[in-house]
């Protein structure tokens, strides 16, 4: 099936190209034939990869394409994990990392990402700035920070240098939040021009705690040029326009998007609940959502809409963490599962799904076999709108039927929490209050 590109967006990879270091300059620094002079030591708290993440480079390795799903109740739970370290563990010298994620907290990614830099790879990445003060000089950001800055990094020529930045708010943006979740990486193995498109940040806890996806497109330059482009202007931290390219199946967005139409609203603009032949269910269209935030007016925007799709007959299933305000109440209306749980009675959520998906089967945009979805890093809130996002609106059949059946297994999933206990409430004892949601990557 061929996508169709949103009507209402106008813009193309021509507003991609002003960064001012693009693929062409990214390949010809990856063609380099320079070596480190150095390897400076480490500090002790650093750590190196786990060999089961995958040895020495082997040219022969390639990257598996398309989805990977986590479920923090099982043995998949580190699935996206070790597929990021697999991938960084087969660059090789001359290649390019380049990693956007709000949150950077794993020294497994800094023994990793240390050890790729100094084999001559080129590591660069983009992380929130409030969060990465709030570590402290010894965190894995300060950590991978000093690590990257060895290695003889200022003899290599400029494109090839390693470096880790941090962004105040949105670095494409006014206001907003660094919050874009992304992994490019030049070559790997035997694979070229790998994007990774996740609602996973480099976290220990996006496997421990967190339901996350990841979808890996290979091979594809579009794709890949796109994503380094708008890197690339995420180095500037300053304002850009909002971004968008469509390759094959595969239609890419990049917030902030500002005073334009809602791209999650456009979609569901496009749905006829009755009249599906050979996709939804039962002659109707099926919708699954599976949704770390519903918040403010946005969100309850959206909320109103699937409501309205449900009265018409669509077949509708919500999986969600937070919803604040208006949000909740129209949610609870609808089948619906509050995946969340406190597993220590302190009174805040430790274990919750962090993924933002939405898939369509059924009746679409005139089409009544359609398999569509949307996934990415951003909520459906306002806040993100201003804030750097990234995601995927795909269209392939296989894709869609998969992750269905992944927000269908979250929708089945119960969980039980902890009696509440006060004692163990730190906001209950310094504020007064209870905030389930105090220990949440948003």
């Amino acid at each position: 099936m061929k996508i169709r590109p949103l009507a209402v967006i106008a813009v193309t990879l021509v507003a991609l190209t002003a960064a001012p270091l693009g693929p062409a300059a990214e390949a010809e620094s990856a063609r380099s034939s320079w070596a480190p002079t150095s390897t400076q030591p480490r500090s002790a708290s650093d750590v190196t990869s786990d060999k089961r993440d995958g040895d020495t480079p082997k040219p022969r390795y390639t990257v598996a394409q398309g989805p990977t799903f986590t479920n923090p109740l099982d043995a998949s739970s580190q699935r996206i994990n070790k597929k990021i370290v697999r991938v960084i563990n087969h660059t090789r010298r001359g290649a390019i990392i380049r990693m956007a994620s709000w949150n950077f907290d794993s020294y497994r990614y800094v023994g990793a990402l240390t050890a790729a830099h100094e084999r001559g790879v080129s590591v660069r990445l983009i992380m929130a700035r409030t969060l990465a003060a709030a570590q402290g000089p010894g965190g894995p950001y300060g950590t991978l920070k000093r690590n990257l800055a060895g290695s003889g990094n200022d003899q290599r020529p400029a494109p090839q240098r390693s470096w880790f930045r941090t962004c105040s708010h949105s670095c494409r943006g006014i206001g907003g939040a660094m919050h874009s979740k992304f992994y490019i990486f030049s070559r790997s193995g035997a694979s070229d021009r790998i994007v990774m498109n996740t609602s996973a940040n480099l976290t220990a806890a996006a496997a421990r705690v967190q339901w996350n996806d990841l979808f890996t497109v290979v091979g594809r330059k579009i794709t890949y040029d796109s994503y380094l482009n708008v890197f690339n202007q995420m180095t500037l931290d300053r304002k850009a326009k909002y971004a968008q390219f469509t390759d094959g199946s595969i239609v890419g967005w990049f917030y902030p998007r500002p005073g334009r139409s809602d791209l999650v609203t456009d979609m569901l603009d496009k749905v006829q609940c009755k009249g599906a032949k050979g996709a939804g269910i039962n002659g109707f269209t099926a919708i699954r959502v599976g949704m770390d935030v519903f918040n403010n007016e946005r969100g309850a925007r959206i909320a109103r809409q699937l409501k309205t799709l449900s009265n018409r007959g669509c077949n509708i299933r919500i999986v969600y963490s937070q919803a604040v305000g208006p949000s909740r109440e129209i949610i609870k209306t609808m089948p619906n599962t509050h995946l969340v749980q406190d597993r220590d009675g302190d009174g805040s959520y430790d274990r919750y799904l962090h993924a933002k998906v939405m898939t369509i089967s059924g009746f679409y945009d005139g089409v009544r076999n359609e398999r569509i979805l949307l996934n990415g890093s951003a909520n459906w809130s306002g806040t993100a709108i201003q804030s750097d996002e990234q995601g995927m609106i795909i269209n392939r059949d296989a894709a869609e039927r998969a992750y269905t059946a992944w927000i269908n297994d979250m929708f089945r999933t119960h969980l039980v929490s902890a009696p509440y206990n006060p004692e163990l409430d730190p906001d209950l004892n310094q504020r007064g209050r209870v905030d389930p949601y105090a220990n949440m990557e948003f």
